[in-house]
C-alpha cells in the first residue's frame, strides 16, 4: 500500500475533535478571579460605601478600563495558547483603553488648578495602589498560567505577558471594589502600573514555567 493511500485511509471516517481550550482556559481564569476576589474580601476589604459608589461615574470608569484590558488580555492569551500563533501584533490592543482613558485624564488636568494637580494625579493611595493590585493579582496570576503551561504556547515570553496582563486586569477590576478614588490621571497612572506588573513577570518567568 502507497503511503499516500495509508494516510487517506486512517483519515476518512474521522470525528473532527471540538477544541475545548477556551472553555478550560475561561473556566481558570474565573477561579482565579474568584480567589483574588476571597483574598481582598479577607485582607483588606470593600469600600463601606460600596453601594452608594456603584452608581457613580468613577467606579464605571474604573470598572470600563480594567474590563476592557481584561477583555484584550484575554483575547491575547487564547491566541498565545495555540502554537500556531506567532504574531505580536495584537499587543498594540493593549494600548487602545490606555489610550481612551489618557485623553480623559489630560482633559482633566487641564481644566484643573494648578495646586490640585498633584492630588489629582497621586490621590492619597498611589504608593499603594500597583502594589495591592499587585497582590491581589496573584491567585488570578497563578490559575490563568498553570492553564497556559497545559496548553501549547510557542512564542512563551509573550504568552507569559498577555496571561500577566490578565490575570493584572483581573486583579484591578476587584481592587476597584475597594479603591475610593476617582479622577482618571491616578486611574491610568498607577491602576496601569499595578496591571503591568503581573505582565512583566508573566514575561520573565513565561519561558521557564510555560516551556513544554
Amino acid at each position: 500500500m502507497q503511503t499516500s493511500d495509508l494516510i487517506k485511509q486512517l483519515s476518512t471516517q474521522v470525528t473532527p475533535v471540538r477544541q475545548s481550550y477556551s472553555r478550560r482556559f475561561l473556566l481558570a481564569w474565573m477561579t482565579g478571579t474568584a480567589a483574588s476576589l476571597l483574598l481582598l474580601v479577607l485582607t483588606i476589604g470593600v469600600r463601606g460605601d460600596l453601594g452608594e459608589a456603584v452608581y457613580t461615574w468613577p467606579f464605571w470608569m474604573k470598572w470600563l478600563y480594567t474590563i476592557g484590558l481584561g477583555i484584550v488580555g484575554m483575547m491575547l492569551s487564547l491566541y498565545f495558547a495555540r502554537p500556531d500563533n506567532r504574531s505580536a501584533r495584537g499587543l498594540w490592543w493593549l494600548l487602545v483603553p490606555v489610550a481612551l482613558l489618557s485623553l480623559l485624564a489630560v482633559h482633566e488636568l487641564q481644566d484643573a488648578p494648578p495646586e490640585a494637580v498633584h492630588r489629582i494625579w497621586m490621590g492619597h493611595s498611589a504608593l499603594m495602589c500597583p502594589w495591592n493590585i499587585f497582590g491581589i493579582s496573584i491567585p488570578a496570576f497563578i490559575a490563568v498560567m498553570w492553564m497556559m503551561r497545559k496548553l501549547a504556547p510557542t512564542q512563551l515570553r509573550l504568552a507569559g505577558f498577555a496571561a500577566g496582563c490578565l490575570a493584572g486586569a483581573s486583579g484591578a477590576t476587584v481592587y476597584a471594589l475597594l479603591c475610593n478614588e476617582s479622577t482618571a490621571p491616578f486611574v491610568v497612572a498607577w491602576y496601569s502600573l499595578g496591571m503591568l506588573l503581573p505582565g512583566l513577570l508573566g514575561a520573565l518567568i513565561g519561558p521557564k514555567v510555560l516551556r513544554w
